[in-house]
């Protein structure tokens, strides 16, 4: 994507924006997050973040920190008092969220939470995060859109989260409150403190440490793209609309060759066919339990690389929010040089 054609859509505050304006964000030490933050910095405005239990990873100096969570209801008042725009980005995420009560509870009440409070303070837009996992996956060679169906009650419980937890604020958007709601598809980059679970796999990849592949793949996105189509949405975005952001579907083995074509590489990982790594799963797993981290692989992750959408089509943020989407070659080539500087992985 070269370019994209932004329209002289009317901003929803008449254009009265001014970087005296408060803007309140959850899930501040994520990775969207952290990549949404300078931009709002750069423009002047005042920042107020939710902090939980991680240290901030931005300059606390300059950016009001309140201490709670999305079940902290006295926390939550604090975070939106006096803000126009929420920027709602935190959500639990998990390779294994039918077994983790935890997401949906996280991803559903808390963004209930978080969006009661932010109406009754007079807030007038909210920000929602959603995902593209909020919408039917396995839909074979037809085209995923805002238009598309949701996914059903048989998909994964973070999928359904994030489909609950997108129609309730849809549903309770308003004139006094506004609401947008964006879906990244699988998001990569650089400023990935935590790791992400997607950020790991590229470094592990670039470092040996993966001894094969799994026959699938993703839609991947910049993380540097998608905070730029949150920003837009501010004022760009129409009121009860959904966003997808997205970029092009890639296989594990074009992300390997992108990745090898970095490191300089002529050895290639073997792909094996999906049907290996549901059959591997039991020893994934055990071995995850043993070292007490998180399985390489679970049978939701197989599931999302063989059945994910391969036609993702992000046309109407391209039209309505100036939307694009860089090359995978920059992103990943970014992602490495930031991890190996920061010291991160």
């Amino acid at each position: 994507m070269s370019f994209c054609i932004i329209p002289p859509i009317c901003l929803f505050w008449n254009q009265n924006m001014s970087p005296k304006i408060t803007f309140a964000i959850t899930g501040s030490t994520g990775h969207i997050a952290t990549a949404v933050i300078p931009l709002l910095l750069s423009k002047g405005y005042r920042l107020r973040a939710l902090v939980n239990q991680k240290e901030p990873v931005f300059d606390s100096s300059v950016i009001e920190v309140v201490k709670g969570s999305l079940f902290d209801i006295d926390s939550l008042n604090n975070l939106v008092r006096g803000a126009t725009v929420v920027i709602h980005s935190a959500a639990r995420i998990s390779l294994n969220s039918n077994s983790d009560p935890s997401v949906y509870e996280t991803n559903v009440r808390g963004t209930e939470n978080v969006f009661r409070v932010s109406k009754q303070a007079g807030v007038k837009r909210f920000i929602h995060l959603s995902s593209i996992h909020a919408y039917n996956q396995v839909t074979a060679d037809k085209v995923l859109n805002e238009e598309s169906q949701y996914c059903s009650n048989k998909a994964a419980r973070y999928d359904q989260s994030k489909r609950d937890a997108q129609q309730y604020v849809l549903r309770n958007s308003a004139d006094q409150m506004e609401v947008v709601v964006l879906n990244p598809t699988a998001v990569i980059g650089p400023f990935d403190n935590r790791p992400s679970q997607l950020g790991k796999a590229i470094m592990d990849i670039y470092t040996g440490k993966v001894p094969m592949l799994i026959s699938g793949g993703f839609d991947f996105c910049d993380v540097r793209d998608v905070a730029t189509g949150i920003v837009n949405a501010i004022d760009r975005g129409r009121n009860g609309q959904s966003y997808l952001l997205g970029g092009k579907w890639y296989s594990l083995d074009d992300l390997q060759k992108i990745i090898l074509t970095i490191q300089g590489a002529r050895g290639r990982l073997p792909v094996l066919p999906s049907w290996t790594g549901y059959a591997g799963l039991p020893f994934t797993l055990l071995l995850a339990a043993i070292k007490k981290q998180e399985p390489l692989y679970t049978k939701e992750s197989i599931h999302t690389l063989v059945h994910g959408n391969k036609h993702i089509s992000s046309l109407k943020a391209e039209k309505e929010l100036g939307y694009c989407c860089r090359p995978l070659q920059e992103t990943i080539s970014d992602t490495i040089s930031w991890f190996k500087h920061s010291g991160t992985h």
